[in-house]
């Protein structure tokens, strides 16, 4: 049934009263639940393959991409934790001597992780780590969308943590909505910006703080005297990825007119190679999710009847896949521009100089990643100055994800807090402020002791 029962409402009392009992300040309690993680993965993941190939078609690569990366953020978390955990010592001004204060970081509570259907194993289990790592509890919500990891979710949660510990609910935006009117200590959410939008207001009614990992519409610029078979390989490797369906994957490319048509080719080229001549039945294409098939194929039909198609647009209404598609188009065709393609569409866009496309990247929403090829130190840190975005990459793409220690998120509509790593352990605690003021100088003063401090306040400054 898609609605909440009174026992989930009990269990996440007890997911609350495991954290205030103090425990799950013990390092080796956090470090015994992320084993469990990797225990959970280690003894399961044929299974999780054979789901995830399921519910999007994913190759044994691209499933095991979200596995793996899982298993960094595990290996990065153990080998840091008990450094990450330690206060910070803060000075404390000489007028207020003899104090001392230091930060400390405890545990938030219970988490409650809304994970998306592009990456339904990944974006439960990676913000889980960093979620244990600060001695929190959580409850899950699988993507409805993806029906077999839900359940294989839910069936290994229930095996190997406790329900004081961990609970996975399954259903659909009814219990989701459900789900975010409860008083958790806080959300993290991985999927559009507009029900990021409505995940907030929901949220707002408790004061609930938020981590949303929301869409971008991240562009490439690629500058003339970039090595173009290098840079088409890495664009076509990080936009076909999972058909697309990646929040960091390039939406479209701004490009200098005199090399165009012969990145246009390179691309072709590699389309090829890693596809195939017939991409919809290569093994290494990922379906689209319904939903998304449906809202694709009619942009597409829209693109080949305003004869903007250069490449593929083929499609398979039974498989939901869509080859991967070069769209030409020009810098006023500010819908495509502005729109996250998320799929196997990939315009490009001729410019004649870096300032016109600076310009058009400050009108659409922040990204989350802006992509750049070629060009030099001056390019890089002007586009760096004058435009805003979760990420910048040079030379590659999809890299922001992959480096397990460095933190991660959106601006703007792209997304707000940030995670991985130290900076995951660090969202998902509280940061208190703790200051001890010592006695032994103020036995026989008296107190507060105003006259001592104005004097020492006048020497230092000289007022």
């Amino acid at each position: 049934m898609d609605i909440l029962s009174d026992s989930l409402e009990i269990n996440i009392k007890a997911l609350k009263n495991n954290v205030t009992s103090g425990k799950t300040t013990d390092i080796r309690w956090r470090i015994l639940q992320i084993n469990k993680i990797s225990t959970l993965i280690n003894e399961n993941k044929n299974q999780i393959i054979k789901s995830l190939k399921i519910d999007l078609g994913k190759s044994k690569i691209e499933a095991l991409s979200e596995i793996l990366l899982i298993q960094e953020e595990i290996l990065l978390v153990k080998k840091n934790l008990r450094l990450w955990m330690r206060p910070k010592p803060i000075n404390a001004p000489i007028y207020l001597f003899p104090a001392s204060s230091k930060i400390i970081y405890e545990p938030l509570g219970c988490v409650l992780i809304i994970g998306p259907y592009n990456y339904p194993f990944l974006y439960i289990f990676k913000p889980l780590v960093n979620i244990f790592s600060a001695g929190n509890t959580a409850v899950l919500k699988p993507s409805e969308k993806c029906p077999e990891t839900s359940e294989l979710i839910s069936k290994l949660t229930q095996k190997y943590f406790t329900k004081d510990i961990l609970s996975t609910v399954e259903g659909g935006l009814k219990t989701s909505k459900n789900l975010i009117k409860e008083d958790f200590d806080h959300i993290f959410f991985t999927g559009s910006t507009e029900t990021g939008k409505s995940i907030m207001k929901s949220a707002s009614k408790n004061l609930t703080p938020l981590t949303l990992e929301l869409s971008g519409t991240n562009p490439v610029i690629i500058f003339k005297n970039a090595n173009l078979k290098i840079a088409a390989k890495r664009i076509v490797w990080g936009k076909f990825f999972n058909s697309g369906q990646s929040c960091v994957a390039p939406n479209h490319i701004f490009v200098e007119k005199e090399i165009e048509n012969k990145l246009i080719e390179e691309i072709i080229n590699c389309i090829y190679e890693f596809y195939g001549r017939d991409p919809i039945k290569s093994e290494n294409l990922s379906k689209l999710e319904k939903g998304q098939f449906k809202t694709t194929l009619k942009l597409l039909k829209r693109f080949k009847k305003s004869k903007l198609i250069i490449h593929g647009g083929i499609y398979d209404k039974k498989e939901f896949k869509i080859s991967p598609t070069i769209i030409k188009c020009k810098s006023e065709n500010e819908k495509i521009i502005n729109k996250e393609m998320f799929s196997s569409l990939l315009p490009v866009v001729p410019i004649n100089n870096i300032e016109n496309t600076v310009n058009i990247i400050q009108k659409t929403n922040k990204p989350l990643v802006i992509y750049i090829f070629g060009g030099t130190k001056n390019n890089h840190r002007f586009i760096s100055k004058v435009t805003s975005s979760g990420s910048i990459c040079i030379n590659d793409v999809i890299l922001p994800v992959l480096i397990p220690n460095l933190s991660f998120g959106g601006v703007g509509k792209s997304g707000m807090g940030r995670f991985h790593g130290e900076e995951g352990f660090k969202n998902f605690s509280n940061s208190k402020s703790y200051i001890e003021k010592n006695t032994f100088l103020d036995v026989n003063l008296r107190y507060p002791p105003y006259e001592k401090i104005l004097n020492l306040i006048n020497y230092i400054f000289k007022i």
